[in-house]
């Protein structure tokens, strides 16, 4: 079984995904880094050229396997889809996608900022030819439903998957993703059988009273949900997949907030996971 992780920009979260992945992860893996990193100046590295650099470093001292991603097209400033972040998500994930078909697996993909809580086993999944979180938005006709999946959190048996019509790219109406709704259509009408629909808090839906009792029982972490700045009334920013994946979110900085922002609250995941 393979983990992959396509990482824009932050290396301490890789090594809170290798921790906790070392801590809950129950069967045999190989975690691969996918590093995304811009070496030029960009809003995802906060003008810091150096990250890439550094990605590497870290997954070396790991012994993590750290495959780069060619990114030097997203430099081109002129260009508004270069600088799209669905776009720019869609290419890493069509590169995880042509190792996966080269490299057929068990795969389970996590977002750069999704971290377990709790045991997982393959075998949780493993009688699915996938798991996903579903994705649903209208039509450019406002009647049509497009349904197609999340990329930030799936596991794909690729020897199962008929992978020709997989494409993480967008459509006008949806963002990455959006072309999946191609492939996903040809799993019905079995979908009982072969999916597995990820269950999850939605960012700004939930709070410490739908806390399932895993969570709850992590006061650090719930301390962290509670005061996190990006919260609005209340309600928490981050998410809860599966009761086992918990999703920082944003971590690439596709919202443009400040950057340092994102660093400190990535220091207190670090100390809550870690230290």
């Amino acid at each position: 079984m393979k983990v992959v992780t396509a990482v824009v920009n932050n290396p301490i979260f890789i090594e809170i995904q290798y921790y906790t992945l070392k801590k809950y992860m129950k069967c045999d893996y190989e975690f691969i880094v996918f590093n995304d990193a811009k070496d030029f100046i960009d809003f995802t590295n906060g003008g810091d050229i150096t990250i890439k650099s550094t990605i590497e470093n870290i997954c070396k001292q790991l012994n993590i396997q750290c495959i780069n991603i060619n990114n030097r097209h997203h430099a081109n400033t002129t260009n508004r889809w270069c600088q799209e972040p669905s776009h720019r998500t869609a290419d890493s994930m069509n590169v995880i996608l042509e190792y996966q078909k080269q490299n057929p697996d068990y795969y389970l993909l996590l977002d750069s900022d999704m971290f377990l809580i709790d045991d997982y086993n393959i075998d949780d999944y493993k009688k699915y030819d996938c798991s996903i979180v579903l994705q649903h938005r209208k039509d450019i006709d406002k009647t049509t439903d497009i349904y197609y999946i999340w990329n930030g959190l799936y596991y794909f048996n690729i020897n199962k998957l008929d992978t020709s019509l997989m494409n993480w790219g967008l459509t006008y109406t949806t963002d990455t993703g959006g072309r999946m709704s191609a492939w996903l259509n040809t799993l019905t009408p079995s979908f009982n059988d072969k999916v597995h629909f990820i269950k999850y808090f939605k960012s700004g839906e939930w709070n410490v009273t739908d806390m399932p009792a895993n969570l709850k029982a992590n006061d650090r972490l719930v301390r962290f949900l509670q005061n996190d700045i990006r919260n609005i009334n209340g309600q928490f920013f981050c998410e809860l997949y599966d009761n086992k994946f918990f999703h920082y979110r944003a971590g690439g900085n596709w919202e443009k907030r400040n950057f340092k922002l994102h660093v400190d609250l990535s220091y207190q995941l670090k100390s809550i996971f870690i230290d």
